[in-house]
């Protein structure tokens, strides 16, 4: 694969850029790669700002709505149910809104998370029967249930209200007045927002919101919720009213808000840091100045269940990174919902006492190494050569495959072949019992054998091809192969009837001829700058780590280092997996040299890194165990 170092502006034009800064050359040249370049624009970017960078949450839309119904269930004491997603954006966003509710003094809330397998994602008519049997009159959903148009509705006829945070992209339907207009020689048609029919519908990605970012989180729409609740609960301290209640819950919460620190909701940060890297929103705007502050209050967090991760795997937490959170915290969460009960996760954060949250983390450890296992077992097996990775969409399953593992395989398959990739699964699991549990729909059984009659899946695609707007494509023009769709541009998931599924790669590879598919600049990676191992170094490390958190629209800065050789070359790892390979400096002396290492690396890597080559990687500083190491963390050898 082929490398392109951008564009370098030269030093005294960085100089007259960001005059009056005090910064390095080098952190100058990153923030004109991303598009800054005014003293302002940096110092806002290096150092986000919690008062200007995050928004009112009053502005999005529905908000206001919301907290009124919420303000006036807690008034009259009514019983509100938490329902969240079962991956690392739902699970922390239930947390924190149950952490909420629990720290205001209301307790009459219940939590609510669908399994995966036996009942699988969004909204369920059986869940909700089973909340309203317990006297639930209000459900605020977290990370799902904007495309759950029919299960609102459902509600609603219960005489359950609905308020819906979610940051999925709703479902849009053709408007019939413009199916005859031709442009180009195709029909130009046009397509408008429909949502549920909810008390509140709170999501930036409505048409009618123009709250100033749309890709928030989950989790982030979550704590947005809770800030401007507690905004006007303190609002209702400071007017002082008398108001007639049905119970004491209202006076409780009231009297409890007015002990609570200012700034308390700031502490609920960590969540929102773990969701947003987690769930790869860009980490720009809004979302930048979250994962930042994510990270502070998450290097400080008290919840039992993250600290016995962090020791348990060497993570030191004051040193604790974005990577930290993508390779040891969120695994562990998503393999309770890929291969358990999601409850576990949920509680393995939420959990008080420390014994019990140590027992959540060692179930999560051994569900993430069954998870490790069943992915490697399956992709091992793959043959790139079957007529099936050759067709435009690729889709492939087996009933065998658990749909925990099947957004995993998608993504090992579009690495391979760079297609947009459908992978279907039938596999069940059953759930285990968590001391949180004890709202599961005991009519979920009913509900098990609707969802055994379907087959579930998930999709990838590079961002060539918008998955969303082929599934929903898909459905117009092959009406019952797919049930249900959802996700995002990049990542979806979908179900299909079991008697469909032979239909369904035809009926895809048919529908993608109707949806836009984008130009991408294919096989060229792209260097930020060139450098030395002379260049090796702390001040080096600190000069891009200034610019972290990175991820999406922020990316780690890549580096070449030119014409190399090395001083050695070996594996390590208990199965002799990973690559490290010494180079050495300005001269060849043994004190003085730099690792570069690389996880589960090929046979072909290791001859490349033994001859003379261009080494591209990302320069880190490894804290394991109380030990810190400055290295390089290979991305290609050429």
């Amino acid at each position: 694969m082929s490398h392109a170092i951008l564009d370098q502006t030269s030093p005294e034009k960085l100089k007259e850029l960001f005059d009056g800064m005090d910064i390095h050359p080098l952190t100058a040249q990153l923030l004109v790669q991303r598009g800054i370049d005014n003293k302002k624009d940096a110092e806002r970017f290096i150092t986000p700002s919690y008062d200007t960078d995050i928004g009112n949450p009053l502005d999005i839309h529905g908000m206001s709505d919301a907290v009124t119904r919420i303000i006036n269930a807690m008034k009259h004491d009514e019983t509100i149910a938490i329902y969240s997603d079962y991956d690392c954006d739902g699970i922390p966003g239930g947390v924190l809104l149950r952490t909420f509710f629990n720290d205001i003094g209301y307790e009459k809330v219940l939590m609510y998370v669908p399994h995966r397998h036996n009942e699988g994602y969004g909204l369920h008519n059986h869940a909700i029967d089973s909340l309203k049997e317990q006297g639930v009159t209000l459900i605020i959903t977290v990370d799902l249930a904007i495309t759950n148009i029919d299960e609102v509705k459902y509600a609603k006829e219960k005489g359950v209200d609905i308020i819906v945070t979610d940051h999925h992209l709703p479902v849009t339907e053709e408007v019939e007045s413009v199916k005859s207009k031709v442009k180009n020689g195709k029909n130009t048609k046009k397509y408008i927002q429909v949502v549920p029919d909810a008390v509140a519908v709170i999501n930036s990605k409505q048409d009618v919101c123009s709250y100033h970012d749309d890709m928030l989180c989950g989790c982030a729409v979550a704590w947005k919720l809770s800030c401007a609740l507690l905004s006007k609960l303190k609002e209702e301290i400071n007017e002082k009213k008398k108001i007639k209640t049905k119970g004491d819950s209202w006076k409780k919460v009231l009297g409890t808000v007015a002990t609570l620190k200012e700034g308390y909701e700031k502490w609920l940060l960590d969540l929102v840091g773990i969701s947003t890297v987690a769930d790869m929103v860009p980490l720009v705007k809004e979302n930048r100045a979250l994962a930042y502050f994510g990270l502070k209050v998450l290097r400080q967090t008290k919840r039992h269940g993250l600290n016995h991760i962090f020791r348990n795997q060497g993570v030191s937490k004051e040193h604790l990174t974005e990577d930290d959170i993508a390779f040891t915290i969120a695994p562990r969460i998503n393999a309770a919902g890929r291969m358990g009960d999601p409850i576990q996760a949920h509680a393995m954060l939420y959990e008080r006492d420390n014994v019990k949250a140590q027992g959540y983390v060692e179930d999560l450890e051994a569900l993430n190494m069954e998870r490790k296992q069943g992915v490697k077992d399956i992709t091992e097996g793959i043959d790139f050569d079957h007529s099936a990775y050759s067709n435009e969409v690729v889709v492939v399953g087996d009933l065998a495959w658990g749909p925990g593992i099947l957004g995993l395989i998608a993504q090992k398959i579009i690495d391979e072949t760079g297609k947009p990739t459908f992978v279907w699964g039938g596999g069940r699991a059953e759930s285990k019992d968590v001391e949180q549990r004890e709202t599961r729909a005991e009519s979920e059984d009913t509900e098990r054998s609707e969802v055994r009659n379907k087959i579930v899946g998930s999709c990838r695609s590079r961002g060539d091809v918008h998955v969303v707007e082929l599934m929903t494509r898909c459905m117009e023009l092959f009406p019952g192969v797919i049930t249900h769709a959802g996700g995002h541009e990049q990542a979806g998931g979908f179900s299909c009837a079991i008697d469909k599924i032979e239909e369904l790669s035809d009926a895809l590879n048919e529908s993608i001829k109707h949806v836009e598919i984008k130009e991408l600049e294919g096989g060229v990676t792209t260097v930020h700058a060139e450098l030395t191992m002379n260049d090796v170094h702390l001040v080096t490390f600190n000069a891009v780590n200034v610019l972290a958190p990175f991820g999406v629209g922020n990316p780690k800065p890549l580096f070449a280092f030119k014409d190399i050789e090395p001083l050695s070359v070996r594996w390590f790892g208990k199965k002799g997996e990973h690559l490290e390979v010494i180079y050495p400096k300005g001269d060849s002396s043994k004190s003085d040299e730099v690792k570069a290492i690389i996880f589960f690396a090929s046979k072909e890597l290791e001859e490349k890194s033994k001859k003379k080559h261009t080494l591209l990687a990302h320069i880190e500083k490894s804290v394991f165990r109380g030990k810190t190491e400055l290295r390089l963390r290979i991305k290609e050898i050429v």
